[in-house]
């Protein structure tokens, strides 16, 4: 595996983490603490419609189309670290485990996909309960995945870390 792709990635992921977080500032208000995700966890239409009394239009879609480049690269960032872990630990169970976790990245960043385009959908008059619960249910499949490949990258890295230690490395 090429750490090269694994730190373009990262600085892919971090560069479009930030300007997301930049341009959509103005998206974290009381009403909206946790800013674009408040709108990605919206479970009815009037939760849509009260958030986006206190947006401005044009920067939760802005926001939303600067999201569709962070999908490839938080989705690679993961998906080749998952891999380089695991080629670490080949026959153990960690080293299946990040595979699966490696592919499931994948069903994320599709989820994701979806879950943008039933928002633009959504704040574009196309808003119903069924589009609320889509997207939602989009959203938490994905942040359930990429949590889990964050804990399965923390947790092989600690044990990394021991195999390491105990073979005097």
């Amino acid at each position: 595996m090429n750490w090269m792709n694994i730190r373009l990635s990262a600085i892919a992921t971090a560069f479009v983490f930030l300007w997301l977080r930049i341009q959509g500032s103005s998206l974290i208000t009381a009403t909206s603490p946790r800013g674009i995700v408040d709108l990605e966890l919206a479970e009815t239409p009037s939760r849509v419609n009260e958030l986006m009394s206190v947006w401005n239009k044009s920067i939760v879609i802005n926001n939303i189309l600067i999201d569709f480049l962070f999908i490839p690269s938080y989705a690679l960032f993961l998906f080749l670290n998952c891999l380089q872990i695991a080629e670490k630990f080949r026959g153990h169970l960690l080293c299946n485990t990040g595979l699966l976790v490696a592919r499931g990245i994948w069903l994320a960043a599709v989820l994701d996909l979806v879950e943008n385009s039933l928002m633009l959908m959504g704040i574009s008059g196309m808003n119903s309960n069924y589009i609320c619960q889509l997207t939602r249910w989009a959203a938490l499949v994905k942040f359930c995945w990429v949590g889990l490949a964050i804990v399965y990258l923390l947790t092989a890295c600690f044990f990394l870390m021991l195999k390491k230690k105990s073979n005097g490395e």
